[in-house]
This record gives structure tokens, sequence and C-alpha cells, in this order.
């Protein structure tokens, strides 16, 4: 997956509480869209302990991951909007959280 760096300008908008594979959102583990995100937002998944693989599709219903990342311990991987995904812990101790990033101009204009 090509390394996706977030502009100096965007700034930071929410983040979830830290997460371990029993006190995520089901969702988080099947194929989504993030629910809210649009063109412009980021999410960036970062890993306190364990490792989570990202899976990114090119559709809702294509069978094999086009993207795939895997974020190890002290890692943080940043993911394109707007896209497909769905994330699994790769250790029962994994512990992880997502911030999300904004162009402020879109926060303006919503």
């Amino acid at each position: 997956m090509q390394r996706i760096v977030i502009p100096g300008h965007y700034v930071h908008v929410r983040t979830t509480p830290l997460w371990t594979t029993q006190t995520a959102p089901a969702s988080i583990w099947q194929r989504h869209l993030d629910a809210g995100t649009r063109q412009g937002v980021f999410p960036r998944l970062s890993v306190m302990q364990g490792a989570i693989r990202y899976l990114g599709y090119a559709d809702e219903t294509s069978p094999q991951p086009v993207e795939t990342l895997t974020i190890n311990a002290g890692e943080f991987g940043v993911f394109p909007a707007e896209k497909w995904h769905r994330i699994e812990a790769l250790s029962d101790d994994t512990v992880f959280n997502v911030d999300f990033w904004v162009d402020p101009q879109i926060l303006t204009e919503g």
C-alpha cells in the first residue's frame, strides 16, 4: 500500500477510545466505509500493543483486497477516505485507536 501523508494544514477532529479485540465495535472487523467520512477526511489508526492488518477493497463485493498494510505496536497507518476496508487484529492482546483528520475548508462548508 502506498504511504499516505496527512497534509500539514489538516486539523484533528476526533479520537476513538482505546479499543481491544473485545471492546471495539463489531462493525470495525467487517468490511465497511467509515460512517461520516468523506473526501478530505483521513482516519489514522495507531497501535499501542499487538498488531492490526488493514485490508482495502476495490468495492463492497470484491473478494480479495487490493491493498494491505500491517501496523505493529508503536506504529500508525493512514487510510484513504471513502474506501471499502476492514481490519483484523493479529494478536488477542491488540490495543489501538483511530484519529480523524480533516481539511479545515470542509469544516467551514459543512
